[in-house]
């Protein structure tokens, strides 16, 4: 946007955090077409609506000051889920007690302008990741939200790149999910967060003979220092359709080597079953076949609220 003369009256030389101070009210840091709808609505519409879960990470000098979020993407809502016209609303609750309402234009607006929160600093990070459970297909807009927010492939790690081509050849996707941008797809099944911060600068914008200053608002993404690369590089794929043999386009010999140790397994399992002669051979075979599945489990735990794994940004 254009910085008018009347901005910088009182005072030439103020800077990008003091521009946008006097230009953006205090609940928003952007221009609302709403006064009555705050950044903190439009957060609370991702909340109630199961779209994302966010959590707030505070300085431990200054309590009050956020840090950096941990966002969780659970869910983008299509207009078919939406089950009405875009513009008829409905009603939740704000953090307040507060009954409010919203459309699906609200809802749009939601993912912009919930991450565009501020501390006094204007220092604020988001911590972004996707969860095991997130849900496809996404409506086509939510391109736009990716192109700005989502991970960058100019800071993935080269390996991680031809990862993800190899993952594309290899694959075969739904209609509902193969629509989605691929990064969103790799990200999600490779669990690779990202880290985006936006920044505010002034630059100089030529109209005719004179410049005209312009607030731009600047994305910046950043890869996570401490993302396992093995865990999302190429030596990942084999186990990955391993696990998801029904994602190959061709199972790998290692899969069908797994499928007939798998059916071999269940044929023993059947004749012991069968030759339980009361109640008790069968609960001490259920106890053994338990067993045996515990102690094969893998110690790792790379749930989406595993905190070892979504806890320090180091910007």
């Amino acid at each position: 946007m254009t910085i008018e003369p009347e901005y910088w009256a009182k005072n030439p030389n103020l800077n990008s955090y003091q521009i946008c101070d006097s230009i953006f009210p205090k609940t928003h840091f952007y221009i609302p077409d709403n006064f009555g709808k705050s950044q903190q609505y439009y957060e609370n519409i991702l909340i109630q609506t199961n779209s994302i879960f966010i959590q707030n990470n505070y300085d431990p000098q200054y309590p009050n000051k956020i840090r950096y979020c941990k966002v969780r993407l659970l869910k983008v809502w299509t207009l078919a889920e939406w089950g009405q016209e875009p513009h008829q609303t409905k009603e939740f609750m704000m953090t307040n007690g507060q009954n409010t309402k919203y459309n699906y234009y609200d809802y749009q607006a939601a993912w912009e302008r919930t991450f565009f929160k501020q501390n006094d600093h204007m220092s604020i990070s988001f911590f972004f990741y996707i969860a095991d459970n997130f849900e496809y297909p996404i409506p086509y807009w939510f391109y736009q939200w990716w192109n700005k927010f989502g991970i960058q492939t100019d800071i993935i790690p080269d390996q991680v790149q031809t990862a993800q081509v190899q993952f594309f050849d290899k694959t075969k996707l739904s209609d509902t999910i193969h629509c989605s941008p691929k990064w969103l797809i790799y990200s999600h099944y490779f669990h690779i967060p990202w880290i985006l911060m936006i920044e505010y600068q002034i630059k100089d914008q030529t109209i005719d003979d004179f410049q005209v200053p312009i607030l731009v608002r600047k994305y910046k993404t950043k890869w996570w220092s401490k993302t396992d690369l093995q865990a999302c590089g190429p030596e990942a794929l084999e186990p990955f359709f391993l696990k998801y043999p029904q994602l190959c386009k061709s199972p790998s010999p290692a899969s069908i080597s797994k499928q007939e140790t798998f059916l071999a397994k269940r044929q023993m399992i059947i004749s012991q079953m069968a030759a339980c002669t009361n109640e008790a051979e069968y609960e001490k075979l259920i106890e053994e076949l338990n067993e045996t599945k515990n102690s094969t489990a893998s110690p790792v735990d790379l749930s989406d609220d595993n905190d070892d794994f979504f806890t320090q940004v180091d910007m």
